[in-house]
């Protein structure tokens, strides 16, 4: 019985997190998490729903909710960071997250991984490319083996470049070169995030094709 009470709790959890994520474009899970249960009035130490409970919850929000707006919303935000990809194209750029699997809200950030040798290279291609940008940095949770088991992880932090576009934010993270040969973990995950090349984007936004899997 207390099985079943702690399930349906971690559910409503996860459903609440998921509607924070779509509709006020929450990114973090640990964030929204905290903030479910906040708004809910249950006790800090409740039973939390895992990453993937709230990816479910949110793609059932999405498919309930989601309407022709956000799906509008959607193609302007896969455009603009196709747009973005094809000017860094020579960084290997991979769109990841909400606005890569169609499950971003209305004010979803776009989140955009490429690799280089330093920050500071894509610092300066920006700078001669005229396009105007934030620092900021985040902290991954990387494999650095080939086993990518739990004790292989290590936690890695990275420089993100923001840039304000009318869409709204792309956050580019710059990993190094050799990181794409391991996508970061989300945190309870044993797999890597999905991300998304510029040819499968650009495949997903041709009419009548399919993203290359």
């Amino acid at each position: 019985m207390f099985d079943d009470f702690s399930n349906d709790l971690r559910q409503e959890i996860a459903q609440s997190a998921a509607r924070l994520m779509f509709e006020e474009g929450i990114s973090d899970y640990a964030r929204a998490k905290r903030k479910a249960v906040k708004l809910m009035g249950i006790q800090q130490d409740a039973p939390l729903p895992t990453n993937a409970e709230i990816d479910s919850a949110l793609r059932e929000y999405h498919a309930l909710y989601a309407d022709e707006n956000d799906a509008a919303h959607l193609l302007e935000l896969r455009q603009a960071a196709l747009h973005t990809m094809q000017l860094l194209k020579k960084f290997n750029p991979h769109l990841i997250g909400s606005v890569m699997d169609g499950t971003a809200g209305p004010y979803a950030d776009t989140d955009i991984h490429v690799f280089a040798e330093s920050g500071k290279e894509l610092e300066i291609y920006l700078l001669n490319q005229n396009v105007p940008y934030r620092l900021d940095e985040q902290q991954f949770r990387m494999s650095d083996r080939p086993s990518k088991q739990k004790h292989d992880l290590v936690r890695k932090r990275v420089p993100v470049l923001l840039v304000e576009t009318k869409f709204g934010t792309q956050r580019i993270s710059v990993f190094e070169t050799d990181d794409i040969r391991t996508a970061p973990r989300k945190n309870g995950e044993k797999s890597g995030i999905h991300r998304m090349n510029l040819l499968q984007l650009t495949e997903a936004l041709t009419p009548g094709k399919t993203a290359t899997e």
